[in-house]
């Protein structure tokens, strides 16, 4: 905190509901005997997430008129881990018409960009430079799960500025932390989310599409947040879903600390994307089938363009033909396997579909999502 005091010459952190849950972070980070070079990394990135509420908290002090701006109807996509969601948001980002919260624009909210600048505002230009140099230094890297810097992200980066986010499981195993971001209270996240989606808008207005898989274990606090909020639910076969997630996540790791961590993958993420499934489940037994949009991976990976000409037929919005056009075009540019193929399979962590049938059992007989090999 006093880095990021320093860095900013600010000192206001708005709201304390952060500090808990960092507490809790960082002890699980220290827990989890890390070598020194992969802490002082995550530490930067807690300076950094601290470094842009600090800025975003002073801008709103300054305007406080943003906040009492709506945040109408946005349009949010969640589901199982690496389930599609990212698709989505991509192909949603070629309409004109809609606001995707890109990646930069998280790190360095304020001053806001303009609606011209969302992609050539200078600090845009910076990240991407900076990620394409990343990239050329490791040409033959697989990575599964990337965040192009001027494309759409999840909400789940403006939730790791109030250290509420699974983001922060990415790069090793944090026992404590993940087991208590299960049963955390999200209602501040999201209003800090809120907040920052309010000057974002600004100068860049728009019908907000989001996403984030994680909206799935927290989509009660999401609903009391943003009661008009519609609803994308992607389903993917939950034992193939984990199965790649348990991939993505031991591999990360054993960069990161040089262990892959499959016993703490093995006996907390059955657990979590059994969540992920059930609560927005009960969620929509309450409120209605009418507020949820189904999208089926597996027809999704067929047909893409159908998938999504049935959620503007579902939202009432226009697809255009020059819309169309431009999801297509994207398609074309950016073929599934573009960083590399990432193979995975639940023998590979020692589980099997029979053993995980109580964590997914309710989920499975609402939806019966295609079964992949």
């Amino acid at each position: 905190m006093d880095r990021a005091v320093e860095r900013t010459h600010l000192g206001d952190f708005g709201s304390n509901s952060f500090r808990e849950p960092l507490k809790i972070l960082h002890r699980s980070n220290i827990a989890a005997a890390p070598p020194a070079e992969a802490l002082a990394r995550v530490e930067e990135m807690y300076v950094d997430a601290l470094t842009n509420r600090l800025r975003l908290i002073d801008y709103i002090q300054q305007n406080p008129a943003l906040t009492r701006q709506p945040v109408p109807r946005p349009l949010v996509a969640f589901g199982l881990p690496r389930s599609g969601t990212t698709l989505v948001s991509y192909l949603l980002d070629q309409d004109q018409a809609r606001r995707s919260l890109l990646t930069w624009e998280t790190k360095q909210s304020v001053p806001p960009p303009t609606t011209a600048t969302l992609r050539t505002d200078a600090r845009c230009l910076a990240m991407v430079a900076a990620q394409q140099a990343e990239f050329a230094a490791k040409p033959d890297e697989i990575r599964p799960h990337v965040e192009l810097a001027d494309g759409p992200t999840e909400c789940i980066q403006l939730h790791g500025q109030e250290f509420k986010a699974l983001m922060w499981e990415a790069y090793m195993p944090v026992r404590e932390y993940s087991r208590w971001i299960l049963q955390a209270d999200m209602i501040s996240a999201y209003e800090y989310q809120k907040a920052a989606l309010q000057v974002l808008q600004s100068q860049a207005p728009g019908i907000w599409s989001l996403k984030m898989p994680s909206h799935a274990l927290h989509i009660e606090a999401l609903y009391k947040v943003f009661p008009d909020a519609r609803f994308v639910w992607i389903h993917r076969d939950p034992h193939r879903a984990l199965a790649s997630l348990f991939s993505m996540k031991s591999r990360r790791w054993k960069q990161w600390t040089g262990e892959a961590g499959i016993d703490w993958l093995r006996e907390h993420y059955p657990t979590q994307l059994g969540l992920h499934a059930n609560r927005p489940l009960r969620l929509r037994e309450r409120i209605g089938n009418h507020r949820f949009y189904d999208i089926y991976y597996a027809d999704m990976m067929r047909d893409p363009i159908a998938a999504i000409r049935g959620l503007y037929k579902w939202s009432g919005d226009e697809l255009t033909a020059a819309t169309e056009q431009a999801m297509r075009t994207w398609l074309a540019k950016n073929p599934q396997g573009r960083f590399g193929q990432h193979s995975y399979g639940l023998q590979q962590f020692g589980l099997s579909e029979a053993a995980l049938r109580p964590y997914f059992s309710d989920y499975l007989d609402a939806f019966n999502p295609e079964r992949e090999n």
